[in-house]
């Protein structure tokens, strides 16, 4: 596990709040040498602190305007079969292994009722696949954040 000190939050809410920064403009953000933030960046990279970009893509403009969390029970067995099926859908946006009534949480993606009814069917097809539950996004009250998280790494300056 990695402890992050302060030079390492100051950096990575920078990137959180202008993902698009340079490594120079973080290291005046960070306020450290442009070497040090471009060390630091590369030990949180290889640590696994900084991961892909892709979720801070909109899906809406780009016409997938129906968003829904399908709560899907599977046979045991076929863990990694399902879950290679689903990664191998498009419209599958992310797909988490719980531990409750679901089995598995796909987030999915969808330009419509009607396609996201041709989702849910395509991912009832998959082999292993018992049971599903849809709840369609109305809107997102909370959206992903990492920022409260960064703020309690720091110590407290009271």
């Amino acid at each position: 596990m990695l402890n992050p000190d302060r030079t390492d939050v100051r950096l990575l809410q920078a990137l959180v709040r202008e993902p698009r920064l340079t490594v120079s403009e973080l290291a005046e953000r960070a306020g450290v040498a442009r070497n040090t933030a471009q060390a630091r960046l590369d030990r949180l990279h290889t640590a696994g602190v900084l991961g892909d970009n892709e979720r801070g893509v909109a899906l809406r403009p780009l016409g997938f305007s129906v968003s829904a969390v399908v709560s899907v029970q599977i046979e045991h067995r076929s863990l990694d079969t399902v879950t290679e099926a689903l990664n191998g859908n498009c419209n599958v946006l992310q797909v988490e292994e719980t531990v409750g009534a679901a089995d598995l949480l796909v987030r999915v993606a969808a330009k419509d009722t009607d396609d996201l009814q041709a989702v849910v069917h395509s991912l009832l097809a998959i082999p292993g696949v018992e049971r599903t539950t849809t709840s369609v996004v109305l809107t997102s009250r909370v959206p992903y954040r990492v920022t409260p998280l960064l703020e309690s790494l720091l110590p407290s300056d009271g």
